[in-house]
């Protein structure tokens, strides 16, 4: 079980783009997972000390924030992950949740900067799979209290998320190796330089390249006619035609580097998809998994499908335990 993500170029660049959840929103109605992470966090004591392996923008960590709001003292909350993070930062629209969890940027799951027997509960929505999981899962083991609670949601190499990014990385494929951006360049200096130099040259120039950008943007919708998943298509799409409408309002090459920049998350998008896929787990490493928490003498481990409010779709494998308690302690 080795570590599935050599690169955190793509990683770092995501989380600074304003997302708050890598794969599936926890509290998308459509799903399952959020009373699930709720319920966990809820059976935990007051002033319980939580980590979340492999937080990123903090998506998991905010269930336990939603339910912290509701215990005497709250819980004190914790996110690691190994790329650059800030979540504060970047998340314009959690800022208020975020801020009540303590974040480790730059730490890895194999090497945690904790004192042994520290938290009451330990998850991981997606993320530890991306780590060498055998180290990963041994300090996880080693940073929990006697009677604290293991839960991971992970990545199933059959389920709809690995499907919806396979579909996504060849869509970004697609576009990266098209004119769109080139040509969208070309199209914003031709179109600076006709509005100020407003000869007959400069303008034909620009209408040209207006001709030329439609064609790259019909070829492309051709390309993808009949798809359903559309998310990356549509918001990349959005994202560059409305760059011409904002030359009243910024300089021309301040619209250059947002087109840049655009090209620039989707190539990280693309990685990361790509390693989304890589870290989709089948059965015999899941269970390998289990059984591995079991030499960690972990209590109650249970490996089960994590599946869509309607159950017939899978979204992953839940993978839960229990570190037992010491003689003469007190079970949570």
């Amino acid at each position: 079980m080795d570590n599935q993500n050599d690169s955190l170029w793509e990683w770092s660049v995501f989380w600074h783009s304003n997302q708050l959840h890598s794969c599936m929103p926890v509290n998308n109605e459509s799903d399952a997972l959020a009373p699930i992470w709720r319920n966990f966090f809820s059976e935990l004591p007051s002033g319980a000390k939580i980590l979340d392996l492999g937080t990123g923008n903090g998506s998991l960590a905010v269930q336990a924030v939603a339910v912290s709001h509701k215990k005497h003292p709250p819980f004190s909350i914790h996110g690691v992950d190994l790329a650059d993070i800030a979540p504060a930062k970047y998340v314009a629209n959690a800022k208020e949740q975020l801020s009540d969890v303590i974040f480790h940027p730059r730490t890895p799951m194999e090497k945690l900067p904790f004192e042994a027997d520290t938290f009451d509960a330990i998850g991981s929505q997606f993320a530890i799979e991306y780590s060498t999981i055998n180290e990963s899962l041994r300090e996880a083991c080693r940073v929990l209290k006697p009677g604290g609670r293991l839960r991971f949601l992970l990545h199933a190499n059959d389920g709809i998320l690995k499907e919806r990014c396979r579909q996504q990385y060849e869509q970004a494929q697609v576009i990266l190796a098209s004119e769109l951006f080139s040509i969208t360049t070309q199209l914003l200096i031709a179109l600076n330089e006709a509005e100020t130099c407003n000869t007959p040259q400069a303008i034909q120039t620009a209408e040209n390249l207006i001709l030329s950008v439609k064609q790259v943007f019909d070829e492309l919708e051709k390309r993808f006619a009949g798809i359903e998943e559309r998310s990356l298509i549509d918001n990349l799409f959005a994202a560059v035609r409305n760059l011409l409408g904002l030359r009243k309002s910024y300089e021309i090459q301040v619209i250059i580097k947002m087109n840049e920049d655009i090209k620039l998350l989707l190539l990280a998008q693309s990685k990361r998809l790509q390693s989304m896929q890589n870290a989709a787990l089948d059965d015999t490493t899941v269970t390998e998994m289990a059984e591995q928490l079991h030499q960690l003498n972990i209590d109650n481990v249970s490996l089960e499908l994590a599946t869509t409010n309607t159950g017939n779709r899978s979204i992953g494998y839940w993978l839960s335990g229990e570190k037992p308690q010491r003689v003469g302690e007190e079970i949570l």
